[in-house]
């Protein structure tokens, strides 16, 4: 089963950043399979109704990234 993650960033930042990298590390260390889209444009980051950024949403749940920094912690939501 492939997990499902949108990273979600302010319109001011760029994707490409290191949350996407640290989130593949962890996943492929894990066996983890996963699929995983950056957004930053406001329309498509708003749908998912936070204003915190960076978020992730994992299988349409939404998560605040800062509160799952560790690798534990985010490898317990994915």
């Amino acid at each position: 089963m492939k997990t499902e993650i949108k990273i979600l960033h302010s319109s001011c930042c760029a994707t490409g950043s290191p949350i996407k990298r640290n989130i593949e590390k962890i996943a492929n260390d894990n066996n983890i399979n996963v699929s995983i889209e950056e957004l930053s444009e406001l329309k498509d980051t708003m749908v998912f109704g936070t204003m915190t950024f960076p978020s992730i949403v994992v299988n349409g749940k939404v998560y605040d990234y800062k509160k799952y920094l560790t690798e534990d912690k985010l490898l317990s939501i994915l």
